[in-house]
């Protein structure tokens, strides 16, 4: 696309060839009297046509004025004089200079339409080229190189294309508060605009993308019809950005995917490889008749840790695998806490303390489930309290529901709470007791698939901590 030197040179080297075909014309007309009226001033629009079409509407019209004096001048009676002699003479001089001025006009408004094609033509390649180029981009850096370089053939113009007002450096108070404004309303402002004209560049902002996009362009600012075409540039660089991000969290998405995928597939390979033989562990251990119940009680109690270790991955796989929803029925909180209690080896089981109150409804729930949460929860409690101490297991009526809270003396929770529902995530008081960090993420991970609410706090009348389960009478599985 030519710059405005070359324009300006075309425009004077158009007029000079106008003024010099004028003056031959003038001398043709000067020694050859009998070529006739009409064939001169045909002659003459010539150089009409060559000034309006290179240098515009202006030169084109005074060529016109010229021709009509030199046609005048040459053709008119008395010649070689600007007097007209016949009234007929100046009517053919007025059509004359009617028909020069139109032509002018004309001339003008085809090689405009033609330099619009042309400025169309180079900025539709331009754009064409930009749009591929960015398709092959992969990292920010590359997209804004190849808009700024668009930018830069198009409007003829220094650009710097940035996110941030931070990456420009910015001369002047005008150029900060323009580059500001345009960033904050998607808008343009700067030099040769209404707004912030004083600035030394022109800031266009983009109108498409989520992402923040600001180009200076250095200098004052281009035609309108550019600066529309330069914000089209813009708005397709920030969505070759926006395009970017996406593509890089699809990427995420699929990665993190993949390893939940074999996450769940190592846990449930463990959980049934391994269930199996702990199960004929325990059922021989139960049958060792030993001597010292301080040696053979120690292993067993092992051994039952290790099972519902398992139990609880194999359970916690098999809900992460499945799309399904799980299948709730009415329950009764008396059958499932004593069937929870039954399950924990006889020391922990000397310590709960159970109250239900009479109003307690029955509860929706998945029995299997509900299983597993009281049990982890009773589990939890009797590991990380003193032996010598209670633990209450309470459950009432709330809000047209019911809650189930299992209440210990332990230590309490710290500020790492929220990592204590985490698989394989385990308190700062960890090293009083022994466990894997799996009960707790299992309690989390079913109560959510049933629709449960599950909240942690300190106790206020003593040391410990209350674990609540809140049952709605409106459950609805997500």
């Amino acid at each position: 696309m030519p710059d405005a030197r070359t324009k300006t040179t075309e425009q004077t080297i158009s007029l000079g060839l106008a003024l010099v075909v004028t003056l031959v014309l003038g001398w043709a007309g000067i020694n050859w009297p009998n070529f006739g009226t009409a064939n001169f001033a045909l002659l003459l629009l010539v150089p009409v046509v060559i000034a309006a079409s290179g240098g515009g509407r202006m030169a084109g019209l005074g060529l016109a004025v010229l021709a009509g004096a030199v046609f005048n001048f040459v053709a008119l009676e008395p010649r070689l004089t600007f007097a007209i002699a016949k009234s007929g003479d100046l009517l053919t001089l007025g059509v004359y200079a009617l028909v020069a001025f139109v032509t002018a006009s004309v001339a003008a408004r085809l090689a405009e339409a033609g330099e619009r094609a042309r400025q169309d033509a180079a900025d539709s390649a331009i754009f064409s080229a930009m749009t591929q180029q960015l398709l092959a981009a992969s990292t920010r850096e590359q997209v804004l190189e190849v808009a700024a370089k668009a930018l830069e053939a198009s409007t003829q113009r220094g650009v710097s294309l940035v996110e941030t007002i931070g990456d420009l450096r910015l001369s002047s108070s005008q150029d900060e508060a323009a580059a500001r404004w345009a960033l904050a309303h998607s808008e343009m402002a700067g030099r040769g605009l209404p707004l912030f004209s004083d600035a030394s560049s022109v800031y266009v902002a983009a109108h498409a993308g989520r992402r923040a996009l600001l180009a200076r362009l250095e200098g004052s600012a281009p035609q309108l019809s550019r600066l529309a075409h330069a914000r089209d540039m813009i708005d397709e660089a920030a969505d070759a950005l926006d395009r970017l991000e996406l593509a890089a969290r699809i990427e995420a998405d699929t990665r993190r995917t993949e390893s939940e995928a074999m996450r769940r597939a190592i846990f449930a390979s463990i959980g049934h490889d391994l269930r199996t033989p702990m199960t004929t562990l325990r059922a021989g251990l139960e049958s060792i008749s030993y001597h010292d119940p301080e040696v053979i009680n120690p292993i067993r109690a092992d051994a039952l840790r290790l099972e519902r270790t398992l139990d609880n991955l194999l359970e916690l796989a098999r809900l992460q695998a499945s799309d399904a929803l799980p299948e709730v029925s009415s329950m009764d909180l008396t059958d499932t806490i004593d069937a929870a209690i039954g399950a924990l080896p006889q020391a922990i089981r000397d310590r709960i303390e159970v109250t239900i109150a009479e109003d307690t409804p029955l509860i929706q729930s998945d029995p299997i489930m509900l299983h597993h949460i009281v049990l982890n929860l009773l589990e939890n409690a009797g590991k990380y309290s003193p032996e010598t101490t209670s633990i209450q297991v309470l459950a009432h009526p709330l809000d047209g529901g019911a809650r189930l809270s299992v209440m210990d003396e332990g230590p309490g929770i710290g500020e790492d709470v929220a990592d204590l529902f985490g698989l394989f995530k385990r308190g700062h008081h960890s090293d009083r007791a022994p466990g894997s960090g799996v009960g707790l993420s299992v309690v989390d991970s079913f109560a959510r698939a049933l629709g449960h609410r599950v909240s942690i706090a300190n106790r206020t009348d003593k040391t410990g901590t209350i674990f609540a389960i809140d049952f709605s009478d409106r459950t609805k599985l997500a």
